[in-house]
């Protein structure tokens, strides 16, 4: 019984030959380059399998466009990242720098309403960057005070709102009167009563 290697050696047979230093580095470098072998350049300098050849090369051709096609993904990815990532550092650094400003001006003694106007930014963003500062700081006193303009602000704004809508005359000169207190303990919230004091913490801290 013959083997499988003795069967294909009896179907097959080996040429061979010799060439130069020279032409065999050319022969290896037109295999490198195709992906033939010595016997595919053979069988297309004979003319023998013409077209298994040339699909064979345009299979390789068609996997270098493809494996250049992937590349060029990957760097475009890699750059996305890059760009990605310095988006983020610059956000962080900007952040960063806002942040470092908003507690300079706290520091000099500035308050919420006018960090807010210097800076451009709504009054949650500024009351967040307050309660941060005061905390890092332990400004236990001017966090109170900050709770006790707003709670002022909440109650102008109810006495805006009854004035609107037109109380009666009695009710409407004590409502402007009170609007005006509210204004000047606005500007100087040391000037606040403790009576005055209780009642905008009692009425309006916990209100919506």
């Amino acid at each position: 019984m013959t083997t499988a290697r003795e069967r294909y050696e009896a179907k097959t047979k080996v040429v061979t030959f010799r060439v130069n230093e020279e032409i065999y580095n050319d022969l290896k470098e037109i295999m490198a380059d195709s992906g033939l072998s010595f016997a595919d350049l053979i069988k297309l300098g004979a003319g023998i399998v013409q077209e298994e050849i040339e699909a064979k090369i345009a299979e390789k051709n068609d996997m270098r466009v493809k494996l250049e096609q992937l590349r060029g993904a990957v760097q475009t990815q890699k750059q996305l990242v890059i760009e990605v990532v310095a988006k983020e550092k610059q956000a962080q650094h900007e952040a960063l720098n806002r942040e470092i400003e908003i507690f300079r001006l706290f520091d000099l003694g500035w308050g919420i309403e006018e960090v807010m106007f210097k800076t451009e930014k709504c009054r949650w963003d500024i009351a967040k960057y307050f309660d941060d500062w005061a905390e890092m700081r332990g400004e236990k006193d001017k966090i109170q005070a900050e709770l006790l303009k707003k709670c002022v602000r909440r109650h102008m704004a109810h006495l805006s709102e009854h004035i609107a809508l037109r109380a009666r005359k009695d009710t409407l000169e004590e409502a402007n009167g009170q609007l005006e207190r509210c204004r000047y303990l606005l500007a100087d919230p040391s000037l606040v009563t403790e009576p005055e004091r209780i009642f905008f913490l009692t009425e309006y801290l916990y209100s919506a």
